[in-house]
């Protein structure tokens, strides 16, 4: 969806990152990485020297090789890294916040966009560390756009006047297909010394480099001693190992995350927040409904039982007793269904009462309309059995109503 984006446009933007909303020990909503596409600047040129791309080169493709599995990489060819992707590598050691102060965060927090073209506006935001980072390396137009559960962000080299059905356009597609993918690939660089270490050296150059051309009020900072070159390669070593560690650790959280989404039927939204307060949610209602089933068994073991009388007065006969029990086995109640589609999947929740194997006709009916289960779970209290059952949605059946009614015609010809 960014590579949709950034291509469908006519003007040339570098890249696309969106910033995904997730959520620290403490509660608080935060900015990192969810997503990028990365399709160049307009020039490719780079002043910096041999070594310096070497380091450059170094570090993107260790990242690379974390995140793909090897050690190839699409960002590095046999030419020089140019300030634009290493800008756009370095993102990925990023978070922001509302109220940070930075222009990502000013967009999450107030929901409007913000369009920053052309020195005279960087200058505004001069105080914002991710804009000031940008103008250094060659963006000349930074783009950030809130969306349902993030921000979209667009940097390009050119200058590029405020264009709101772009704005739009993203907006729609968010709100459309919200990116369910990018839990697995969530990645967290925040402690990555490496990469901070590397980008701070480039960004002293290229500050000294920027003063000369548009002077600017800089604070004047404690200038920092060099490690030898040793402690650098231990210092990286370590780095990427943490690196390893934190993507391991990220994966096994995700994949427990797909599991709770899998048994919650009523998902909002996709962020693990909303997931978390879904199932939340969803816990005390099955605790509700536990409590008004016992309460109704309490009442029902407390009314009389009505006992058949062995002979009536006017001497019914057998076959009218028969017909009688006929009519009592065809009044069994219809199984309550509810069918909730997120995606590809379905989440459906089927009430019956305990009669005849519903939950052996409730897995043939799925098996007749060549639905896929992912996952099923059986709950039995007193004459009620309750399902919940998510499965892939077959094709032909793509909306809630017809997929319920196919349902129901299964289950009542069973």
């Amino acid at each position: 969806m960014l590579q949709y984006v950034v291509k469908s446009q006519p003007e040339w933007w570098a890249y696309a990152i969106f910033w995904q909303t997730s959520t620290d020990d403490e509660g608080k909503n935060f900015l990192a990485w969810g997503d990028g596409y990365f399709q160049g600047g307009s020039s490719s040129s780079s002043s910096l020297k041999s070594q310096a791309q070497s380091e450059r080169k170094k570090v993107i493709k260790g990242i690379q090789a974390l995140m793909d599995g090897n050690g190839d990489t699409d960002l590095v060819d046999d030419g020089d890294v140019t300030d634009t992707e290493w800008f756009y590598v370095m993102s990925l050691a990023r978070s922001f916040s509302a109220g940070d102060g930075s222009v990502t965060g000013k967009a999450f927090g107030s929901d409007d966009f913000l369009w920053i073209t052309g020195p005279a506006q960087f200058q505004l935001h001069y105080s914002c560390e991710r804009a000031k980072e940008a103008q250094i390396h060659g963006i000349q137009t930074l783009v950030c756009i809130p969306t349902s559960n993030g921000v979209f962000e667009l940097g390009s080299t050119q200058l590029i006047k405020q264009n709101l059905s772009l704005v739009q356009q993203v907006k729609s597609l968010f709100l459309c297909c919200p990116p369910i993918q990018f839990l697995e690939k969530s990645i967290c660089f925040a402690d990555i010394g490496l990469v901070t270490g590397l980008q701070q050296d480039d960004n002293d150059d290229k500050l000294r480099e920027n003063s000369k051309k548009h002077p600017q009020p800089v604070v004047a900072k404690k200038k920092r001693g060099r490690k030898p070159k040793g402690a650098e390669e231990d210092a990286n070593m370590a780095a990427l190992n943490h690196l390893e560690a934190e993507r391991q650790r990220r994966e096994k959280l995700n994949h427990r995350f797909y599991a709770l989404r899998s048994v919650v039927p009523n998902v909002s939204r996709m962020d693990k927040a909303s997931l978390l307060s879904d199932a939340v949610s969803y816990i005390n209602q099955l605790k509700a409904k536990v409590d008004e089933l016992e309460l109704q068994l309490i009442d029902h073991t407390k009314k009389p039982k009505n006992v058949t009388e062995s002979s009536s007065a006017d001497n019914q006969s057998t076959t009218t007793s028969s017909d009688d029990q006929v009519i009592k086995a065809n009044s069994t109640a219809a199984p309550e269904v509810e069918v909730k589609i997120i995606g590809t999947d379905a989440m459906i929740r089927v009430q019956s009462e305990n009669v005849d194997y519903p939950s052996a006709k409730l897995m043939i009916a799925l098996q007749n309309l060549q639905m896929q289960v992912h996952h099923a779970s059986i709950s039995s209290v007193n004459h009620l059995v309750l399902h919940d059952v998510v499965v892939r949605v077959p094709q032909g059946l793509s909306t809630e109503d017809e997929l319920k009614t196919a349902l129901l015609t299964r289950l009542e010809h069973h």
